[in-house]
């Protein structure tokens, strides 16, 4: 399905390159940023368009949308919440509104790859104006400023916040109610990851498991084979985003895969993630291998750290940060283009900046806000990104390493995978690597030297 919809984007693209005439408004190329923002009294609505649904997402997004009417008290920020993890339905949803000259003012996304089908069709407002004048470069965590350029080197995103990928969230108190001793360290290997997962299996009663999937989305998938491979070798994932892994690399990350999916609830697929996230707080699964926006749901379910749940690094990833980086690109055509660089600016305000973080519980992207912002785990994820012996790397899965058409084809691949009963690696490998070589996959990045 997911295959059937990356085909029917790309068509909409070059029908929309083709036929510009279907937008009702015409394309701004410049904007007077300073002007703009310095206009305070202007009204009309700004629709914002979002993946953010879960709990304490929702109260994160809320923030902004607050600050940004205090700021521009006859604008109203209209939030329009479009579901569907790592932001795979909002590439479609867009593209509709486009087609239909209702583009909204401002919409979420991931920097890189993600952006590039937008780029082609020239749907987006050049932000480098916006950087300059808030002077972003300067503010933000040096880390994550080229991952924020797109191909031709120019700013059409303005971040919000950094989660962590590489992580799993455990129940302390399953932990404790089977006996089963917590390592006294987060870095976990391979080798006490898979003595775990086996202690649970021996001892967890019918229909609990020391692991979850929760892939009724196929992105979740994804993620756990992106974790998997970084976990495996980084080596491997280097050449997989560049478009080289063989199919003898694929597959060992593939039986790697397989092996754990022996721990996994095998109702998985009936699951959203914040769903298994939830089963994680009733008890029924001990561990989820799952992104750091799993924090502010534990927070909304009344959950602490340190006494309800704890995170290990996902074995054999040590000294890597994968990055999921969150921001809001500008439409060129909407109605109201001007205040879709208004909310821009807002994304990056500094009082923004601290309302958001604390409620999201993400790392800001800005240098500026102050570490009383975060609780005790994210200032340890904060701490962690700005450490300079470690090595920060793009997920494949949220939009930044691989093209659109690419990862959603991966993540139809990656699903039927984790949802077949006994899956044959060397077949989907081969699979797999043939999809990257017909997507024409030729990155160039570097993560290991």
């Amino acid at each position: 399905m997911k295959k059937i919809l990356s085909l029917i984007l790309m068509a909409l693209l070059a029908l929309s390159a083709l036929t510009p005439a279907l937008a009702a408004n015409e394309a701004v190329t410049e904007v007077d940023v300073a002007a703009v923002l310095a206009d305070t009294e202007t009204g009309g609505d700004v629709n914002v368009y979002h993946w953010w649904t879960a709990g304490g997402e929702k109260e994160a997004i809320e923030t902004v949308i607050a600050g940004f009417e205090g700021d521009y008290a006859n604008q109203e920020a209209r939030s329009n919440a479009i579901p569907g993890g790592a932001g795979g339905a909002m590439v479609m949803k867009v593209k509709v509104l486009q087609q239909a000259g209702k583009s909204p003012e401002a919409f979420q996304a991931h920097p890189g790859e993600e952006l590039e089908p937008y780029l082609s069709a020239n749907m987006l407002l050049n932000l480098n104006d916006l950087w300059a004048e808030l002077g972003l470069e300067e503010r933000m965590i040096d880390k994550i400023v080229d991952l924020c350029k797109s191909s031709d080197g120019n700013y059409y995103i303005v971040p919000i916040g950094i989660h962590k990928t590489n992580t799993i969230f455990y129940n302390i108190h399953m932990f404790e109610e089977y006996g089963i001793e917590i390592p006294d360290h987060t870095d976990i290997t391979w080798e006490e990851f898979w003595d775990i997962c086996e202690q649970f299996k021996e001892k967890l009663p019918e229909g609990k498991y020391a692991l979850d999937l929760g892939d009724r989305k196929g992105w979740t998938a994804a993620q756990l084979f992106e974790n998997i491979m970084m976990g495996t070798d980084p080596q491997i994932y280097e050449d997989f985003i560049n478009g080289k892994a063989t199919q003898e690399q694929v597959q060992q990350v593939l039986d790697v895969f397989k092996r754990l999916m022996e721990y996994v609830a095998p109702d998985h697929a009936a699951r959203e993630w914040y769903e298994t996230a939830g089963r994680v707080v009733a008890g029924d699964y001990a561990m989820y291998i799952m992104g750091t926006w799993m924090q502010p749901f534990l927070t909304s379910q009344g959950w602490v750290y340190g006494e309800d749940y704890g995170v290990f690094t996902m074995p054999g990833t040590s000294g890597y940060y994968g990055m999921c980086i969150d921001g809001f690109v500008v439409p060129n055509d909407s109605a109201n283009v001007e205040g879709g660089v208004r909310w821009g600016a807002e994304v990056a305000d500094a009082d923004v900046q601290v309302a958001f973080s604390a409620v999201k519980e993400s790392v800001s992207p800005y240098t500026d806000t102050p570490d009383d912002t975060y609780n005790e785990l994210t200032l340890l994820f904060k701490n962690e990104l700005l450490d300079e012996n470690v090595v920060c790397y793009p997920s494949f899965t949220h939009g930044t390493a691989l093209p659109w058409a690419a990862s959603t084809d991966l993540q139809t691949r990656i699903t039927d995978f984790a949802t077949s009963t006994d899956p044959d690696t060397a077949r989907y490998a081969k699979m797999i690597t043939e999809a990257l070589t017909e997507a024409g996959v030729e990155g160039d990045w570097n993560i290991v030297d």
